[in-house]
């Protein structure tokens, strides 16, 4: 299913969306929104997720002999 950010408010019986808000849709209602002017087409996020990891310092034990 496309993405789009909707550039204007729209509201009907059973949903709510504001400005600026990322919305699923089927492919003739993204291109309809688009041609309206009351959307723009979101690009499909990288496959390439990254997390912060937090890296700890390691010591190690020193025998002494």
């Amino acid at each position: 299913m496309p993405k789009v950010k909707l550039l204007t408010s729209m509201a009907g019986i059973d949903f709510s969306h504001n400005s600026g808000d990322i919305i699923d849709c089927n492919e003739s209602e993204a291109v309809r929104f688009v041609k309206a002017g009351i959307a723009e087409a979101v690009a499909a996020p990288s496959a390439k997720v990254e997390r912060a990891i937090k890296k700890t310092a390691t010591r190690k034990a020193i025998s002494e002999e």
